[in-house]
């Protein structure tokens, strides 16, 4: 298994139709290739977690970095994992507010993160689990 967080800016805002289009669009083709993964998408910027079969996931990232809907394609992590942290999710979604945008960017932001090898996987645990907090909220 391996996985690819990224970043990027959108070209122009999404409407919430053209997110919904992109959703199913995102569905079918990682359905047909066994990808898995979640995709936040708040103050025109986008932040998603690819996992899958190395090739595959490499294959739909390159075509990612070409899709002239957004720029500024930035990986955070790029690596080999044991298990999916997204399992049996074709790809989730979840818009999210500006406040909760700046806090993942705050975590996350290029000037402000320098990988140490030696921790990235406790990075990668946290950047995850930051995710996940986005879409599936504790229940009060």
């Amino acid at each position: 298994m391996h996985h690819i967080i990224y970043l990027s800016r959108a070209t122009a805002p999404f409407t919430s139709a053209d997110l919904q289009d992109l959703l199913v669009e995102a569905r079918t083709h990682n359905a047909q290739l066994d990808i898995t993964g979640v995709l936040l998408y708040g103050n025109e910027q986008f932040v998603q977690v690819l996992e899958g079969e190395a090739s595959a996931v490499r294959k739909l990232y390159d075509s990612i970095k070409r899709d002239a809907r957004h720029h500024n394609v930035s990986a955070y992590a790029d690596k080999a994992i044991e298990q999916r942290a997204f399992e049996g999710w074709a790809m989730a979604f979840h818009e999210a507010t500006p406040a909760q945008v700046a806090h993942l960017l705050g975590y996350v932001a290029p000037g402000d993160w320098t990988p140490d090898p030696t921790r990235l996987r406790q990075a990668d645990a946290q950047l995850l689990e930051l995710l996940r907090s986005f879409i599936s909220p504790a229940q009060a």
